[in-house]
């Protein structure tokens, strides 16, 4: 046996126990109330036994002085300023600085009342030099002892300290209010749901005013809100969970009980552990009903604005028509440089100003809306040019404006929309020609890079100033001295301009030094290869006569496109109504048909149906001439068996290709 052991039989109760065995066993118990350990109780002797035989932090007071005993486990929780002076200390000598809390809990045990149990009792105590808040998880329990007054004649603390425990706890939960309290400020809605179940964890206030419940947390989705099961909202949080990816909803309805439906923009974002297996899903987004209806709102008052200028064209391109045909017609009669003919030839600038106006009404409606479709062929650039100057000869001769136009050395092609681009062209030159004093200079240029081709329109004119320029091509906008000087426009023509050429890959910019010093529009479109074939798509006048019937209830306007068309040698009769057109056919036997769509007892579509099924061997050309332009009338024209249409006013040069036209190709032309 060695020196630490007990030499006596009789205290093999105080055997082992490590560094504290040896302390107590060294330790002078005679000058203590207990005296030596041979003549202790066998209650004390027992548990000591206990207290030195385990790993578990263990404290005894015995006797009404609370004499004390510890193990090794307990020593490491008191620090240097009670081990090892503690042992055979009194209790409230030892613990005074918490007696006050221990004591009525002492006293319970031992005046027989039972144990106690405390679970994380906030403790403080000087410890390695300083106050600290210990927590601990204890228990005091009696040690029964017949020859104690009350049976009771000691405790047994059998104890943990949880301290590290707690602090993490309380950081977990001030990190959990923190963001508890970020997430209640947030201006979103969110919650958090646990599980394959999708049970709420947390939901913020915004999330709760959604649905119009307080008490949701612990149940799941179904069981607050069973309606968004039919909604595929569960669904989504399934796939979400099993899937681990986000999802992300825009705009979707949500409909709870008989409330209107809400519309939400959301993210399911997965909770990952960090094994990686989802845990739970985290929903965050915002209530957008407000947009949405604005939205909705909006694009019924963009509807009513199309009808409205669909509606407004159609009016005024009624009575233009025949205004255009009596132009045409006093050209054509009166004899050259005759008062008559100025005057036509006045009309015809001023009917076609109009209607370009209503043009780039329309167009900017349908641009805006994305209804335009571009039908693309391979171009030459320096043929669009010429025809696109062609064109605007009587408003060049008009101011008398010198206009060199410098081609490229070689023929440069694009892909593009023939009709789309020699309107971004006219518009350009067309204000050029404008805004230009008379007898000004208007240079035009072709040139090439390796990838782009350049068109640039250069004038004299009057020029833009700087902070224009950056808005020029804005819808809506004119410089004042473009309104001073009267020269009309609805400042959308640029806007057109620039989305058009957009649309073909391109650019538009413009340059002017400022006031007075001109200005220099550049066109960028994507150069391609020059085809093998090109073919024209404009048609020439033809020469041949042929047979027409005019269809318009505007009898102006039938009148006298039925007066033009004489002039030019066709033969040709009219009806203001669909019954008399009918009966005109199978009487008249024409071979062309210039029907307009609004007549009064039948529209021009059913006219058409009932034309093409009678004549199916005697097939006609039909043309639709109509106020209505938008790509439905193209459609529906096209469906009842036109071979062409055509917004009103129409031209001599327009309906070229009408009379050029042999059936029995049969492709509508727009």
């Amino acid at each position: 046996m060695t020196a630490d052991l007990p030499s006596k039989p009789q205290l093999n109760f105080l055997s082992g126990g490590g560094q504290m065995g040896s302390i107590i066993r060294a330790y002078d118990w005679n000058s203590t109330p207990l005296g030596p350990p041979e003549t202790w109780p066998q209650p004390l002797k027992t548990s000591l036994r206990l207290l030195l035989s385990t790993g578990h932090p263990m404290l005894i007071w015995w006797g009404t002085e609370l004499i004390q005993f510890y193990n090794d486990a307990y020593s490491r929780s008191i620090g240097p300023e009670r081990h090892p002076s503690a042992l055979g200390q009194q209790g409230h000598i030892c613990w005074g600085e918490i007696w006050f809390d221990i004591e009525p809990q002492i006293a319970q045990v031992l005046a027989g009342k039972g144990h106690t149990w405390h679970e994380n009792q906030l403790l403080p105590i000087t410890r390695n030099g300083k106050r600290e808040d210990v927590y601990w998880t204890y228990s005091y329990g009696p040690i029964d002892d017949p020859q104690a007054a009350t049976g009771v004649g000691g405790i047994l603390v059998v104890c943990t300290e949880t301290t590290k425990q707690v602090m993490a706890e309380q950081r977990m939960k001030a990190a959990e209010q923190h963001w508890r309290a970020l997430f209640d400020q947030a201006p979103s809605f969110m919650c958090i749901l646990k599980g394959s179940e999708h049970r709420y964890e947390y939901a913020n206030h915004n999330y709760l005013a959604i649905l119009g419940q307080q008490d949701i947390l612990g149940k799941t989705v179904l069981e607050v809100i069973p309606e968004v099961d039919s909604q595929g909202f569960v669904a989504l949080l399934d796939e979400v969970y099993q899937s681990g990816k986000t999802h992300q909803g825009v705009a979707s309805p949500l409909k709870i009980g008989s409330s209107e439906p809400k519309y939400l923009d959301f993210i399911y974002q997965p909770i990952m552990a960090a094994d990686g297996k989802v845990t739970g899903i985290m929903a965050e987004g915002y209530d957008v009903s407000a947009r949405v209806h604005a939205d909705a709102l909006l694009r019924e008052e963009h509807r009513r604005k199309d009808e409205f200028l669909a509606m407004l064209a159609h009016e005024l391109r009624n009575p233009l028509a025949p205004i255009r045909n009596v132009s045409e017609m006093l050209i054509q009669t009166a004899q050259q440089d005759s008062k008559l003919q100025r005057i036509g030839e006045l009309l015809t600038r001023q009917v076609t100003q109009l209607t370009r106006l209503q043009d780039d009404l329309l167009d900017i409606s349908r641009i805006s809306h994305n209804r335009i479709t571009l039908q693309f062929e391979a171009i030459n650039l320096s043929n669009m040019l010429n025809l696109a100057i062609e064109s605007l000869q009587s408003a060049i001769a008009a101011k008398q404006h010198n206009i060199t136009f410098t081609d490229s050395k070689q023929p440069i092609f694009v892909n593009g929309d023939m009709t789309r681009l020699m309107q971004c062209l006219s518009n350009i030159i067309s204000n050029a020609i404008k805004y230009t004093p008379n007898c000004g200079k208007i240079n035009i240029q072709i040139s090439a890079t390796d990838d782009m081709a350049d068109i640039t329109v250069a004038d004299n004119g009057c020029g833009i100033c700087p902070e224009m320029q950056e808005k020029v091509f804005e819808l809506f906008v004119q410089s004042k001295q473009t309104l001073d000087r009267s020269q009309g426009g609805l400042g959308i023509g640029l806007n057109i301009v620039q989305r058009l050429v957009q649309m073909h890959g391109g650019t538009v910019k413009v340059h002017s030094k400022g006031i007075g010093c001109g200005s220099t529009f550049s066109i960028s479109l994507p150069k391609i290869e020059a085809p093998l074939v090109t073919e024209s798509k404009l048609h020439a006048r033809q020469n041949a006569k042929r047979s027409v019937l005019v269809v318009d209830d505007n009898i102006d306007a039938a009148d006298t496109l039925a007066e033009l068309l004489k002039l030019q040698g066709h033969e040709v009769i009219t009806a203001y109504t669909a019954h008399q057109a009918l009966e005109y056919v199978d009487s008249f036997n024409p071979q062309i048909i210039l029907l307009d769509i609004g007549l009064p007892d039948m529209t021009g579509y059913e006219v058409a149906q009932k034309i093409v099924a009678k004549h199916v061997n005697d097939k006609k050309i039909l043309a639709a001439l109509t106020g209505y332009g938008q790509a439905e009338d193209v459609r529906l024209a096209k469906e009842a068996g036109f071979n062409f249409h055509f917004t009103k006013p129409i031209t001599l040069d327009d309906l070229s290709v009408v009379f050029s036209f042999s059936l029995p190709e049969s492709t509508l032309n727009n």
